[in-house]
Parts: structure tokens; sequence; C-alpha cells
């Protein structure tokens, strides 16, 4: 068996730059272990290189030309890839919020997509935002500190779609403010494997909640954008309630990189095993 193993770019690797990195090489270096040969490529290598003859691709790269390249790759190959190239596009931001709004049970806080032209924003958004406004890109997740932006009231938001505009992102999603902890979570499968932590344990005010409801909630997120190797970000609400605010494809998983290393190998033998019984 043979695998090839994509690094993501740099400029979508805001301060995660050698964590992204480094969780790659440790899950090829344990698939290279479970009898897999292995091959790692930059995605401008990426670029100059024929892909083909692999029988699984773990691509961490992000843009758009890559993607598509890949997503013709796997049309003609067959080759096993993981997370697959609509899978990835599917956590683009404006893509990720219309798959939350056609799952049943999955609970995130009301968002509106928006152009960020000042005609298509001359009106707050139609629920309710006491606690303020988060103002995000919507294409790619955040690249940068200010593609996810506080506004504590339309105004500010307003200076934030104009800052958009000028960047020409096209467009933004408009999410209220939830009050809570924010805790980052990680999965395999989803179903194989689950973990979380604060995002700020110092600051978390440790409100208590079911860890099977955030399980759940993470899992529905993941089939959402048919995601296999995920992270993300919920919030717990002082009444113990739990909302999605994210979902991305192959995070760093740099607290647990050696666990989940294990896990997404293991993950990913488990699918080249499937792929050889149904070619049989």
């Amino acid at each position: 068996m043979k695998a090839l193993g994509i690094y993501r770019e740099i400029q979508n690797s805001p301060n995660r730059e050698s964590d992204d990195a480094l969780v790659l090489k440790a899950v090829m270096g344990q698939l290279s272990i479970l009898k897999t040969k292995t091959t790692l490529i930059t995605p401008e290598e990426f670029d100059r290189v024929d892909a083909s003859g692999y029988d699984l691709i773990v691509p961490m790269c992000e843009t758009y030309p890559r993607l598509m390249r890949l997503k013709k790759i796997e049309i003609e190959t067959g080759v096993v890839m993981v997370n697959p190239s609509d899978s990835v596009l599917g956590c683009y931001r404006t893509r990720m919020l219309e798959s939350f709004a056609a799952t049943p049970n999955l609970s995130y806080p009301p968002t509106e997509v928006r152009r960020t032209k000042a005609e298509a924003n001359r009106r707050p958004p139609a629920f309710e935002a006491g606690g303020g406004y988060w103002i995000k890109r919507g294409d790619v997740h955040n690249t940068c500190t200010f593609d996810v932006v506080f506004a504590r009231d339309w105004r500010e938001a307003e200076t934030i779609r104009r800052e958009f505009e000028s960047r020409e992102i096209s467009d933004m999603a408009v999410q209220r403010h939830i009050d809570g902890d924010l805790i980052k979570f990680y999965g395999v499968g989803p179903g194989q494997w689950f973990t979380w932590f604060y995002h700020d344990p110092s600051t978390a005010r440790r409100l208590p909640f079911e860890i099977e409801d955030l399980a759940a909630q993470a899992e529905l997120a993941a089939k959402a954008v048919s995601v296999e190797v995920f992270g993300g970000d919920a919030i717990v609400t002082p009444e113990g309630g739990i909302f999605v605010i994210d979902i991305n494809s192959w995070p760093s998983f740099a607290r647990v990189r050696a666990e989940a290393a294990v896990q997404i190998s293991r993950r990913l033998r488990l699918r080249l095993r499937q792929t050889a019984e149904r070619k049989k």
C-alpha cells in the first residue's frame, strides 16, 4: 500500500504552521509502521508531480485549484482520500452553514450569510443579538486574526464589513454571540474517537454539560460536511446547552497529537481495507 500526504499551505495555517505539519508527519509515521509506504510533499510540490499510483491520499491543502485537482484524481483513479475535496470545500463557512441548516437536531447559533456590499447590510439581522455579533469571512476559515471579529452592535459590525470589503472578501457570516464556555473538540470517524478541551482553561467557568451531548453535536456537524478527520468549536451555555460554531477538516491536534496520530492512522488503514474488500 502506498500513501501520499500533502502539507497545508502556510497561509492557511495561521500561527499553526509547525503544528499542522507535525500531525501529518506523525500520522504518516504511524502508517509506515502499519505496512504502508508513505510520501510527504508540500502543496507546491504537489502542483508539479504526478500524484497517480497511490492507494491513499491524505491532503491538508485547502486552496481551490489544488482541491479541484485532487477531485479530478479521485474521480479518475478511485483513490481513497481523507478528507476528500468536496468535504474540505464543505468546511468553507458559507457551505458549512448551508449544511448545518439542513441537518436535523444540530444546534448552532442564529446566523445570516450576507454579501459584504453596503446595500446588503443596511439593516441588522432578523434575530436578536443583545450580546453582540461575530462577523466571519464567508469562504475559508480564518487565515488571520481579522477574519473573525466581535462586534458589540450593528454600528461596529458595519466597520468590520467595510474592512472585509476592502480586502475583497465577498461574503460574510453574521452570527449571534452565545454566552458560555468556548470548547475545542477533535474527532475521527465520526464515532471512532472524540476528545475536547477548553479554549482557555484560565477563563473557563466550567459550566456543567453532558459529554455525550457534545460528542453527538460534533458528530452531527462532521457528518453534515462529510469529514472523517475533523475538529471544531462549540459553546456550552450556563443552561447546559451546546452550540457548534465551527467544523473543519484536518485540524492541528496539537494538544493530543500522539493519540490523534494513532487514531487517524487506524481510520486510514480501515478505509484502505474496506476499499480492498470492495474490489475483490
